[in-house]
């Protein structure tokens, strides 16, 4: 008899353990949730919310570098334009090298400033906003190479 009763006991206790267990795991479930939750959320404001500095730090280089060329194409320009006497005649047809110099000076103001480029980073934009801000200067500054390029081959051809 005394055994059958210990047996009880045993059961009981078993009974309770297990429903304590059951408590336990529906407990942590919920902890590892919210956890989990909590993570997301701070991934989704770190990837769409959270300033995208090495981006803009690598806008703000492309800028400055096409800057840079911008105003070394301009002064070459100038320099070939005065050394030939060269500001009526044609660059392109129906576009003479005066006329291409001041559109660049133009340019310059509208899309190349230091003003605007405040501006922007003022603006916080999106990292896609600023990876198109890159493309597009990246196209700017080849097409300053190629007319740099263009300016070489021809202060080479009139100095022959």
């Amino acid at each position: 008899m005394q055994l059958s009763a210990s047996w009880g006991l045993l059961q009981i206790n078993l009974i309770f353990v297990n429903r304590y267990c059951i408590k336990v795991i529906k407990i942590m479930g919920i902890v590892i949730s919210i956890i989990g939750v909590l993570i997301a959320g701070w991934a989704i404001k770190l990837q769409f919310f959270s300033k995208p500095q090495e981006e803009l730090d690598l806008l703000k280089l492309q800028f400055r570098t096409t800057q840079k060329l911008s105003l070394q194409v301009q002064k070459e320009l100038e320099d070939l334009i005065i050394q030939y006497n060269g500001w009526y005649r044609e660059m392109f047809p129906n576009i003479t090298y005066g006329a291409y110099l001041e559109e660049m000076k133009s340019s310059y103001k509208k899309n190349l400033s230091d003003v605007l480029l405040n501006n922007i980073v003022s603006l916080n934009p999106t990292k896609s906003t600023i990876m198109s801000m890159i493309k597009s200067l990246e196209t700017q500054f080849e097409a300053l190479n190629q007319v740099q390029s263009q300016l070489n081959i021809l202060r080479r051809q009139l100095s022959e």
